[in-house]
């Protein structure tokens, strides 16, 4: 006989795992979207753009905010992974507000949340049909179509159509890759101790935005060694 099994917490399931994670992915873009909107557009803050200091305060302070969550992140319970997912996007819509004009910040965060958006409802209606990463697939494909949509809508430039693409290909590449690292960690929550799925899927929002935050670190890392290494190599 199971000794208090009457009170066991049902077992996770993907599917709603996966819905309620887009959902906080694509409320933390648009999060962050409003605000790129609030400060260039509504308030006007010409600071924002003009000053490097400010740029250089915003910068460190992501980066602050990225080292610090990755090390508190296994301790975190639903409420701080809330709380972080709202530090990241707040973090990251200042900084780009900072670094860019409103309409590439507006589409490039748009498009994710659309992206996420979709990625809930395609989850939701066949999400049970969808096994083996094809609504990995699904979600790429849905990214990369809003993708096209927006930037010819809207007459994008090169710089423009290359970020919402690669945006896409970041996002659906690391929820694929961060799907099964979720859905253990998720079991192994319930073993240990009561939680909830939205305690799971605030984790995993986080995990994935974390992630993308450090890849887009390391990409960036990478540019800058290609063309000081090719500056080097050209001056000798």
């Amino acid at each position: 006989m199971k000794v208090f099994g009457w009170i066991a917490p049902v077992q996770v399931m993907p599917v709603e795992l996966q819905v309620k994670s887009c959902l906080w992915l694509a409320a933390g873009m648009a999060l962050s979207a409003a605000l790129c909107w609030l400060v260039l557009d509504l308030l006007a803050l010409p600071q924002f753009t003009e000053h490097s200091a400010i740029i250089a305060l915003l910068t460190i302070f992501w980066l602050i905010t990225l080292f610090a969550l990755s090390i508190l992140f296994k301790r975190m319970q639903a409420l701080h992974a809330i709380g972080a997912l709202l530090l990241l996007s707040i973090s990251g819509g200042l900084l780009a507000a900072s670094l860019f004009p409103l309409q590439f910040c507006l589409v490039l965060y748009g498009i994710a949340c659309g992206m996420f958006a979709l990625g809930a409802l395609l989850a939701h209606f066949f999400g049970d049909r969808l096994r083996n990463g094809r609504f990995y697939w699904l979600l790429a494909a849905a990214g990369g179509a809003l993708a096209v949509a927006v930037n010819l809508a809207l007459a994008g430039d090169a710089a423009q159509w290359c970020a919402s693409l690669f945006l896409v290909a970041l996002f659906s590449l690391l929820s694929a890759r961060k799907s099964p690292e979720l859905l253990d960690s998720a079991r192994g929550l319930y073993r240990q101790q009561f939680v909830t799925v939205q305690h799971c899927a605030t984790r995993g929002a986080l995990s994935i935005w974390l992630g993308a935050a450090t890849a887009f670190l390391d990409v960036m890392q990478m540019l800058v060694w290609l063309v000081t290494s090719g500056s080097s190599s050209s001056s000798r």
